[in-house]
């Protein structure tokens, strides 16, 4: 048990880097209450172990005294496992308690945030939410990575070429953004519904600008003259073409094509072709037409990776947009299979 709340409170002071709050591959802010907070208590009967979610079946008893099965989502495989949680921790069976976002839909759903019982004691499914609830956390001096993983990883670090944690990011599907858009793309995204028109529902891949918005580890390596960005959310790739000419046959896909140089200690990145309809994970829509410049900003010691991307589109917005976030690096760090299920 001491063992689990070293990493637990682990896993809170890491998340301690991000500001705002990290959803992984959907925007919670549109299925859940975020700003209320409910206490539940019930029986495990089921759950689901699987990416991009894990999802508890729990039985609770309504103000009626009838029991009323809950679907509780959590934080994904990845997240979870990542400091020490495995689906062996859950108990079917065992009673729960359970503080968590109802659904904003009616729906006997919940975020569930932190989940407590005899066996697991305090476990945080979503601990970039539940450090809101941690009067203190402890300043622990070493990383949850072994000494081998991050040996090796200092031996091969070379400039960008190395695995980067994300400390800040742009959270464009917390709803709390109000975007320039045009009178067009106003009535697009008005009609948009996240309980049926959210990709993520059907383990499709978010494509840019939505992809580089997430909270998971991401790697840069050199493979056949281009700098290819590995994307641990939906095991993403995108392919940096180095001072190549655009290529007019090249085809449409969700993460474009990109063309990039290097300007001293930063990597320019321009990508267009582009056709995920998406701008986020909240139905802002992006044409065809649109234009991504980035700029990836390494700096002096290495250890921290700026980025700011600019996101021309006149179809869907007014003037530019620009967001903006940085990775640190964390030697031992691994970018892991997503591997989505439905």
């Amino acid at each position: 048990m001491i063992n689990f709340f070293l990493k637990f409170f682990m896993f809170i002071f890491l998340m301690g880097y991000f500001t705002g709050v990290s959803f992984s591959h959907h925007s919670a802010a549109a299925f859940y209450d975020l700003e209320n907070m409910v206490d539940m208590e019930g029986q495990i009967v089921s759950f689901d172990w699987r990416n991009p979610h894990v999802f508890l079946q729990v039985a609770i008893n309504n103000s009626d005294g009838e029991e009323v099965i809950w679907e509780m989502e959590s934080g994904s495989i990845n997240t979870l496992q990542r400091y020490g949680i495995d689906r062996e921790d859950i108990k079917i069976g065992e009673k729960v308690n359970i503080v968590g976002a109802l659904s904003r839909h009616g729906l006997d759903e919940m975020l569930a945030i932190t989940i407590s019982s005899e066996s697991m004691g305090l476990v945080a499914v979503h601990p970039n939410i539940a450090k809101r609830f941690l009067s203190s956390v402890e300043d622990l001096e070493s990383l949850a990575f072994s000494s081998e993983a991050k040996d090796s990883a200092e031996e091969s670090a070379r400039g960008i070429f190395k695995v980067w944690t994300p400390e800040r990011r742009p959270n464009t599907n917390s709803g709390n953004i109000s975007w320039p858009l045009t009178p067009a793309a106003q009535l697009s995204q008005a009609s948009w519904n996240p309980l049926i028109d959210d990709p993520a529902l059907k383990c499709i891949p978010p494509g840019l600008p939505a992809a580089m918005d997430n909270p998971y580890p991401v790697e840069f390596r050199e493979e056949d003259g281009a700098i290819v960005m590995y994307l641990e959310e939906w095991d993403g790739r995108r392919v940096f073409n180095l001072d190549q000419p655009f290529p007019i046959s090249e085809e449409y896909s969700s993460m474009g094509y990109s063309l990039a140089s290097w300007a001293e200690n930063t990597l320019l990145v321009k990508t267009t072709k582009i056709n995920y309809p998406f701008f986020d994970d909240r139905g802002t829509p992006l044409s065809l037409d649109a234009e991504i410049l980035e700029e990836f900003t390494l700096s002096s010691d290495e250890s921290n990776l700026e980025w700011v991307a600019t996101i021309i589109d006149p179809v869907n917005f007014t003037e530019p947009v620009i967001l903006e976030g940085n990775w640190i690096w964390l030697a031992g760090e691994s970018v892991e299979p997503y591997n989505c299920t439905l």
